[in-house]
């Protein structure tokens, strides 16, 4: 029979055990693993050192158990120990893979699982873009072909930033600076539209980030509705935004907040894809979402 090692607070270090052909296989608990690496979801922007008492305090985990994880964390340079505080902060190995993922995983690959899910649930299209400039430039989109009525992408350029949903959702959580540059940007709006007063764009865009999505309802294209939100960085940062665009004839306001819904439950499943972390979700109240804060989330098939 196998060997089978028992850790501090009951959990299995590994078994030896005999294969079909007689020889010896170690196997490895990886639920173990991911307990250790579990750890560095507890940093954070206002958590940037712990130390084992407080380890100990956000992981209900036991005195040996703290110990041995964050020490074989450090052995690998996932986290590493200040010399003087004696608090873990995060390691130079973290860096040197995020930077290798930015180098080596295009955008189009860490979000099109997720979007095809996306586009799965809500039967539309769904259209994931970034900002360039003044630009919003498609990362990756997925029609629905399930519909005989539906709306398809446009692959000849996408339209300006304040005729959007998407472009509207980026700047509502945007900077003042970020929307006064909008603003002030004639390429930001469609030609034949005037102008638009400060105020009264101010006051929209807050009210999108009040609500968490922005609305589109045959402003572009006659027949075309959408609904948008924000998609963050690793600073929480506005970087792009994740749009649903579908037939208006499909419904009114029930579809519009049926859809959003959709955007708003899912849309920490595509920042968390792009390497960051959505500390926020958007709870339901009638036919707003109101902020609220993140802690479960309904999970994609």
């Amino acid at each position: 029979m196998g060997a089978l090692g028992i850790g501090s607070n009951n959990e299995p270090m590994g078994a030896n055990i005999l294969s079909a052909d007689g020889r010896c296989v170690k196997l490895i608990c990886m639920s173990t693993v991911a307990k250790a690496l579990g750890l560095l979801d507890l940093f954070s922007d206002t958590r940037r050192r712990l130390g084992l008492s407080d380890v100990r305090r956000l992981t209900g985990r036991d005195k040996a158990t703290v110990h041995r994880h964050p020490s074989a964390l450090e052995q690998v340079g996932f986290l590493e120990q200040d010399p003087i505080s004696r608090a873990y902060r995060l390691g130079p190995a973290v860096t040197r893979l995020a930077a290798m993922r930015a180098r080596t995983v295009p955008e189009v690959e860490m979000v099109r699982a997720v979007v095809d899910a996306l586009r799965h649930v809500a039967g539309e299209l769904v259209h994931l873009s970034c900002l360039r400039g003044v630009d919003l430039v498609d990362i990756y989109h997925a029609e629905h072909h399930g519909h005989p009525v539906r709306v398809s992408f446009d692959a000849y350029g996408l339209p300006p930033l304040l005729a959007t949903s998407s472009g509207k959702a980026y700047l509502a959580f945007s900077g003042a600076d970020v929307r006064a540059r909008a603003l002030a940007d004639p390429r930001t709006r469609l030609a034949s539209a005037p102008v638009p007063d400060a105020d009264v764009l101010a006051a929209e865009l807050d009210d999108i980030a009040a609500r968490g999505y922005a609305y589109n309802r045959d402003l572009l294209r006659l027949g075309v509705s959408s609904v948008a939100i924000p998609v963050f960085d690793a600073q929480g940062a506005a970087v792009a935004a994740c749009s649903i665009a579908y037939p208006t004839s499909r419904g009114g306001a029930e579809v519009e907040a049926r859809l959003a819904g959709f955007l708003v439950h899912h849309g920490a499943d595509i920042t968390q894809a792009m390497g960051a972390m959505c500390r926020l979700r958007f709870k339901r109240s009638g036919r707003r979402l109101t902020k609220g804060r993140h802690r479960e989330r309904q999970q994609l098939p």
